[in-house]
């Protein structure tokens, strides 16, 4: 599936590095746009669909190169298009239009592909989270990790956090959970990472 990175695909990644995103854009555009437009018009979707799944693609490729992640031995352009074509068929499972494969080997060979783009965009989400969790205050975090990891009462949070009533813990954590909203919603590559 992927091949030796050619010397233009260096040159792009370093593009990233140093901020010159338009080389990029103006790369990925040219080179894999079609290829992810034309699979995805293939596959029940519209035009609108294969841009969008674009974009997202982009942002996660993006993400790799920025966190010193991208594995340079892969052609970007064979990634943009696996990324995409995982990530339409993650929508489109999700959405149940997906045509059934015609044979078990058509689907374990294609499966097979999405092993690692799946952990990767499953790193990329928990990662992301981990940033804007961190941006909340201790006790907020604290809230939060009893109610979303050890799924607590509220009666629980109130003794472990010592709070008089149970009133207060259930204030408490709209409150955080609110601002954890509001952190995510500020984030726009952040909300396209989660929706998948």
């Amino acid at each position: 599936m992927f091949y030796k990175v050619a010397q233009k695909d260096k040159e792009i990644l370093e593009s990233i590095r140093k901020g010159d995103n338009n080389k990029a854009l103006s790369y990925l555009y040219d080179e894999s746009l079609g290829k992810v437009r034309k699979y995805i018009l293939k596959n029940s979707g519209s035009k609108d669909d294969a841009n969008d799944i674009f974009q997202d693609a982009v942002i996660i490729f993006f993400n790799q190169v920025r966190a010193q992640k991208f594995n340079e031995a892969y052609s970007i352009d064979s990634f943009i298009y696996s990324v995409g074509r995982n990530l339409w068929i993650d929508k489109v499972r999700r959405q149940k239009k997906f045509a059934p494969y015609e044979s078990p080997e058509q689907f374990a060979s294609i499966s097979g592909d999405f092993d690692y783009l799946e952990d990767l965009i499953s790193k990329e989400k928990t990662q992301a989270m981990k940033n804007v969790f961190s941006k909340l205050d201790e006790k907020c975090q604290q809230v939060l990790n009893y109610v979303i990891h050890e799924k607590c009462s509220m009666k629980e949070v109130k003794e472990k956090m010592g709070y008089s009533s149970e009133n207060v813990a259930k204030t408490t954590h709209y409150r955080c959970k609110q601002y954890l909203k509001e952190l995510v919603k500020s984030n726009p590559s952040l909300v396209t990472l989660l929706r998948f």
